[in-house]
């Protein structure tokens, strides 16, 4: 079923209460409430995927369905988002050329702060497929190799679960987005957000890092729709490496594939450890 939206309307906005679900990973976490207060947050503080789905039901509602089989995104990450915080996002006039229109995004607080910018964007025609043929599938180690901060590690590979994404998954991931749109649900579509997520789990997991990864801003560029039951592979390398303010950063290129055939591009950048102060 095709829902496409021939001339969206633009600007638009979208106002959400963000909350997390009661997934039990959270517990003894930073998206904890009780853990977070404790460290002198006022709630829970709420993962940058979470904010990145919800910037994605901007580009759904513009352009419907042919948004997640050929749309992009990106997201960059301001400041602290909390549990139970009443977010606004705005998407500003469609901008850009055939390869990509794209509106800008901010997301500002109740307190009026800035906590997220981006954009959402549809090219004219159908987004071309990408040579993947310099990458492999690499399954995920048993003992995966430590990252040291400041050592290079451009080009080394990204490694996979490589699994199948269960209708149980696929249901568990738009409860967690809080989903308003029912057309995941009536297309048995996954998420755009669950991608994304499944795809930074793959790249977290292969390698050890000194520090908990802090995402820090995504690209996303989508090819096809993923369904449950589809088998799920990521496969890619590191990018990129650079110390900023004492804070080391890492650059991901993962290419999502859905029995063998691309889905869709995530260029991530999060940080993976920080400097040590000088004694």
């Amino acid at each position: 079923m095709n829902q496409n939206i021939s001339t969206p309307t633009f600007p638009r906005e979208l106002v959400i209460d963000i909350r997390l679900d009661d997934d039990p990973r959270y517990k003894g976490s930073i998206h904890e409430d009780a853990v977070a207060r404790a460290r002198g947050y006022k709630a829970a503080l709420i993962p940058g995927a979470f904010i990145y789905g919800h910037i994605s039901r901007l580009a759904l509602q513009a352009w419907g369905e042919d948004w997640t089989m050929r749309g992009g995104m990106g997201t960059q990450f301001r400041r602290p988002v909390y549990n139970g915080d009443r977010l606004t996002l705005r998407a500003g006039p469609l901008q850009g050329d055939a390869l990509m229109r794209r509106a800008e995004v901010s997301v500002v607080n109740e307190d009026g702060e800035e906590v997220a910018t981006g954009w959402i964007g549809m090219p004219d025609g159908i987004a071309d497929l990408p040579d993947l043929s310099a990458f492999s599938v690499v399954p995920r180690p048993d003992a995966p190799p430590e990252i040291k901060a400041g050592e290079r590690h451009l080009g080394m590979p990204l490694t996979t679960a490589n699994r199948i994404i269960t209708d149980e998954e696929f249901k568990a991931s738009l409860r967690a987005f809080w989903e308003s749109e029912d057309f995941y649900i009536r297309e048995s579509v996954v998420h755009s957000g669950c991608l994304m997520r499944l795809a930074m789990g793959d790249t977290h997991n292969s390698f050890r890092f000194p520090s908990p990864m802090v995402l820090t801003d995504v690209e996303t560029q989508h090819f096809a729709q993923v369904r449950p039951g589809q088998r799920l592979a990521t496969i890619g390398k590191v990018a990129g490496a650079y110390l900023r303010k004492g804070k080391y950063y890492l650059e991901s290129e993962e290419f999502m594939l859905a029995d063998s055939t691309p889905v869709a591009r995530f260029f991530r950048t999060q940080i993976y450890a920080y400097e040590t102060p000088a004694a």
